[in-house]
């Protein structure tokens, strides 16, 4: 995967149905098979993509096939933030997705699979970065996109996603910008929730500790003394089981801080500290 930035790239929401993106995948793959030529289209704005036949790859001359793709990738308008995704290599990326497109681009989809036929696809993550910005904004949550992680701060908190593997998702999935951005914020709203909601039921129960957030820390301090406990609060990111796990786990790390402070011959709180 690549990408390239151009600033002076104007974006607009998106607003394509992941309905209709699938159906623009199938449109061009049919025209590329059937012309038997390199073929490049608007998947929709913010995503084009370019095609390579299997057939055209082995009865075409291979300097003239070459030829052919550099123009065809030339038309690709300009991108703020473009990334190029080869579809044949999209398994590097070692995602567990709930479809991809050797299902639903049918013999199409086996075909890129098996490399005989290449697929690229350029998309502006500015576009994704843009509809995750409008789905967030009035959540009070603050947005700092990089690569490969964008991240997202509410207060002291803050989450982060892979926007590559994102985009992976979506086009091995066949979806559309809009759905992934509808996808991905409640994912990080949740996420965000769920820190605030551990901090605000530990800080309650081991009250007798000072606590502050320092980046993606719980830091749980002994008054007067040394002694301190950073939980990465990162850990709660997995489903609510192995969440509950890590909370349990936390509990017992922060019990065993306390009783270390009991025993601390430095003590300069009553015994009743860690009760």
């Amino acid at each position: 995967m690549t990408e390239i930035t151009n600033l002076k790239k104007p974006t607009r929401l998106p607003d394509t149905s992941s309905q209709m993106v699938r159906q623009r995948w199938l449109d061009l793959l049919d025209l590329s098979y059937s012309t038997r030529r390199v073929t490049q289209q608007e998947i929709e704005p913010g995503v084009h993509a370019v095609v390579i036949p299997a057939v055209c790859r082995t009865e075409t001359n291979k300097d003239l096939v070459e030829v052919e793709a550099r123009v065809a990738s030339s038309q690709v308008p300009a991108m703020a933030r473009g990334v190029r995704l080869a579809l044949e290599r999209l398994g590097e990326f070692a995602l567990t997705l709930p479809a991809d497109y050797r299902g639903w681009m049918g013999a199409w989809g086996k075909d890129i699979a098996a490399g005989d036929t290449l697929v690229t696809a350029f998309v502006d993550l500015a576009y994704l970065e843009a509809a995750l910005l409008a789905r967030l904004w009035d959540q009070g949550v603050l947005v700092e996109f990089g690569s490969p992680l964008a991240f997202f701060r509410r207060g002291a908190l803050t989450d982060y996603a892979n926007v590559y593997e994102a985009v992976v998702s979506m086009v091995a999935e066949g979806r559309s910008l809009a759905d992934t951005a509808d996808q991905l914020a409640p994912e990080i709203l949740k996420r965000l929730q769920r820190y605030a909601n551990a901090y605000l039921q530990l800080s309650s129960i081991y009250s007798q500790a000072e606590w502050h957030i320092d980046r993606d820390n719980f830091v749980v301090k002994v008054p007067g003394s040394r002694l301190s406990l950073a939980l990465q609060y990162w850990e709660l990111r997995g489903d609510h089981t192995s969440g509950q796990k890590v909370l349990h786990g936390w509990r017992s790390r922060i019990e065993r801080l306390l009783q270390q402070a009991i025993s601390s011959p430095d003590a300069e709180f009553p015994k009743s500290f860690a009760a």
